[in-house]
């Protein structure tokens, strides 16, 4: 599975199940700050007696201290302690993104870290090493980020990031192996673009969403640019990207600061890279703001069902009202007591799964995603469903049970979230990719938890026009294509021809919706 693969079913997830997303994609933030339950009173003994709380109230949970040290190279060091087992989790961040330089050569050079051996070790025996010690190596390639993880016992730390600093600065790039890698990700790609409707609706959206030119523009891959990827566009990726400058070490576990800047300094101080050493400057051409209704088909002749994306933009990561962008959209799809929930898919049967869905990404305007998973008949009234929530949720003020119920919910479930160690640590990597400070989650979570509704109504008011929004749909043309022109001009795409457009349908507000 191409890690792009597992992002798609991760957000899939999220919007199906109305969850807030797992970390791979952005985290759902949020933890909860407690109001004062009152004095403690005092036992016959004198001990003072902690107060029962509140029927919704939870006991703070709030996001461990961050330690951060800088080498001089360059490379961050970000430390969390935790001492309640002999575990200590690793994660060496990349700030490069799937979409990043050449497509398709962040996710292979990963792969080829990952899988390919380096200079002094085989594949095999480079596996062998980390077995060894207890240890498996994981990678997660994201818009914005990639990251290399492993957990070890404490007394291992040092054997982990000797394997891990040989592995990043210097690598095997076997060609042989990188073949074997491209035929295995060509068959992936091929099967995608033939089968599944979700992977062929995400690559659509991104590529009608964002410039040329943009690194969020790419979703995944295609044959033809997997194809495209040499040994010298493998080498010359990691020449620029995989410097000290544009790198940090997260440990977290049982280890202090100093202990750990020690150990990581032991094996990381003399990396220097290969290239220019600085981090490399990335250009993200703004966005594409649909202007009206707009519809794009990718097909699925004979498909029984249709993936609906129906998309807009939402604002930058680092916007002062992101809480409240994302108390709306939990109002509107983010869980099964969303309206979308209770209206699309229980209500009205138009879609056995909805939800919506901000991505986070560091760069620029984010993509909110709402998504209907439905039968092929009942396609445009399924957008049509979600048309009419826009409208509702844009024009009418929102209830103060739903955001109370909404800022609870997304405050509630941080803590779950946070319950290993290495769960501590991917959330480090997601707050320093994303440029946000260290404290953010608490500040965050607080406000989500104590969000006035006017402000709620207000973003909502911002976050869902229903009069222009790109909309997206895999499915069999044939069925879905007079109806879905009800909303706009229509392009329809083949998958199995790298998306090229093979038809297109003009707008008409008189077709039936089924």
């Amino acid at each position: 599975m191409s890690p792009k693969t597992s992002l798609l079913g991760a957000l899939l997830l999220a919007v199906a199940c109305g969850g807030g997303g797992a970390g791979s994609i952005g985290p759902a933030h949020l933890d909860i700050p407690v109001p004062p339950l009152g004095s403690a009173s005092a036992d016959a003994k004198g001990a003072a007696k902690e107060q029962p709380p509140t029927g919704t109230a939870t006991k703070a949970s709030p996001f461990p201290a961050i330690g951060r040290r800088t080498l001089d190279n360059g490379l961050a060091l970000a430390t969390v302690e935790a001492h309640a087992l002999p575990v200590v989790q690793v994660r060496v961040l990349i700030r490069t993104g799937m979409g990043y330089g050449t497509a398709g050569a962040a996710e292979l050079t990963a792969s080829m870290l990952k899988d390919g051996g380096t200079k002094s070790m085989t594949s095999a025996r480079f596996l062998e090493r980390l077995e060894s010690i207890g240890a498996s190596l994981n990678v997660d390639v994201d818009f914005d980020r990639t990251v290399f993880g492993v957990g070890v016992t404490k007394g291992h730390l040092d054997d982990a990031l000797a394997l891990l600093a040989e592995m990043i600065q210097a690598p095997r790039f076997d060609g042989t192996e990188l073949r074997k890698l491209k035929a295995r990700r060509t068959d992936d790609a091929t099967e995608a673009a033939r089968a599944s409707g979700q992977f062929t609706a995400m690559r659509t959206l991104f590529r009608e969403l964002y410039p040329e030119g943009n690194p969020y523009a790419t979703y995944d891959l295609l044959p033809s640019e997997i194809a495209k990827v040499t040994d010298a566009t493998v080498r010359d990726f990691h020449k620029k990207f995989y410097v000290p400058k544009n790198a940090e070490i997260i440990v977290a576990g049982d280890v202090d600061l100093t202990a750990a800047a020690q150990a990581v300094s032991a094996r990381f101080g003399a990396w220097k890279g290969t290239g220019t050493g600085e981090a490399p400057k990335v250009s993200f051409p703004d966005a594409i703001a649909p202007a009206k209704r707009r519809v794009v088909i990718a097909s699925r002749p004979k498909s029984v069902q249709s993936d609906v994306f129906v998309v807009t933009l939402a604002p930058p990561r680092n916007s002062p009202d992101w809480a409240d962008l994302r108390v709306a959209n939990q109002v509107l799809g983010g869980g099964v007591a969303s309206r979308l929930f209770m209206d699309v898919r229980e209500q009205r049967s138009l879609a056995y799964s909805t939800g919506s869905r901000i991505l986070e990404l560091k760069n620029g305007k984010q993509p909110l995603l709402t998504y209907a998973g439905t039968e092929s008949k009942k396609t445009a009234l399924a957008v049509q469903g979600i048309f009419e929530n826009y409208d509702r949720i844009a024009t009418q003020p929102i209830d103060d049970a739903e955001v109370q119920n909404a800022g609870r919910y997304l405050a509630d479930v941080f803590a779950i979230r946070l319950e290993t160690v290495g769960t501590v640590a991917d959330y480090v990597a997601i707050q320093d990719s994303l440029g946000l400070p260290d404290g953010y989650w608490d500040q965050y979570r607080a406000a989500v938890r104590s969000m006035p509704t006017a402000r709620a109504s207000a973003a909502a008011a911002k976050l869902f026009p229903s009069s222009a929004a790109l909309i997206v749909v895999a499915g069999d043309v044939d069925v879905i294509g007079g109806p879905l022109s009800h909303f706009g001009d229509v392009v329809v795409v083949d998958p199995e021809k790298e998306f090229k457009t093979i038809r297109t349908i003009p707008k008409n507000e008189l077709a039936p919706l089924e």
